[in-house]
């Protein structure tokens, strides 16, 4: 059996008992450099997974016999690894094990349900901003090229009124969230790498 587990937002107390056991039970653990680090009591063997991810799905397709898990943060299946490993094994032998993803966690962080929220991501793309604008309530993973302060310039540009959260680091002991307006957000120095909530508290 193949497991897709995710870790959570990146505190190990985020891990679900399920999907910790599953990983302490499997022979061999595939995930990227921090996340296998992370993993301290497993005894099996360790592949760490950056841009070969066409040699590691030809490994986990050539020992389907093995007890593989292939962890990642958050959950796999919101703009992680699930999507592409589901696509590519059979999903008679696949197990997708659901965890916290950073954007429920820096909801529950802000006091904001996440009913009705349009989720999307910039990384690899250029958002399209008028449609992403046009919803209430939004969640942005971000990347180096698109984060923050370029979010906050089309929110100006488009004359909108509109409160941005910025989640850096999150559950980890630096997190950090700065809360404001799309001003506020190009006044600060830098950030790193975050998820970027969007609010249209009208």
């Amino acid at each position: 059996m193949i497991n897709i587990i995710g870790l959570g937002p990146g505190n190990e107390n985020y891990i679900t008992k399920l999907g910790e056991r599953l990983i302490l039970d499997s022979e061999v653990l595939i995930g990227g450099k921090r996340n296998l680090e992370s993993i301290k009591d497993f005894k099996g063997e360790k592949i760490e997974m950056a841009s070969n991810l066409k040699e590691i799905l030809e490994y986990i397709n050539n020992n389907s016999d093995k007890q593989i898990s292939v962890i990642a943060s958050g959950d796999p299946l919101i703009y992680g690894i699930g999507r592409y490993l589901s696509k590519n094994i059979d999903n008679e032998n696949l197990n997708i094990v659901s965890g916290i993803s950073s954007l429920q966690y820096i909801f529950s962080k802000i006091y904001v349900d996440m009913n009705d929220l349009y989720i999307t991501s910039s990384h690899g793309k250029v958002p399209d901003f008028d449609y992403i604008l046009s919803h209430k309530k939004v969640c942005m993973v971000t990347d180096s090229k698109i984060g923050p302060k370029e979010i906050s310039r089309e929110i100006i540009n488009r004359n909108l009124e509109r409160t941005v959260v910025v989640g850096e680091n999150l559950s980890y002991d630096n997190e950090k969230i700065t809360m404001g307006t799309p001003k506020d957000i190009l006044n600060i120095d830098k950030f790193d790498m975050s998820v970027v909530v969007i609010l249209d508290e009208k």
